[in-house]
């Protein structure tokens, strides 16, 4: 998942640079809403990785109350 987090955000960088004119383009516009779009999917998929690891070999059951006298 990191791998693909990383990609998307070399992506982000160069469609900015492009869609914010630092490279010649007549794309501009197409640029700038590829830049917005992956903005959005590298947001997405950081919030899932997050969530996906938060609970990633956590196991509650030796310390819950119904196991502790035993």
């Amino acid at each position: 998942m990191m791998i693909i987090g990383i990609l998307l955000a070399i992506i982000v960088m160069v469609t900015a640079l492009y869609g914010f004119g630092y490279f010649n383009s007549p794309y501009i516009g197409t640029f700038r809403v590829a830049f917005y779009f992956s903005l959005i999917f590298l947001v997405v998929t950081l919030v899932v990785a997050a969530m996906e690891q938060s609970n990633h070999g956590y196991d509650p059951t030796p310390q819950s109350r119904e196991n502790a006298g035993r």
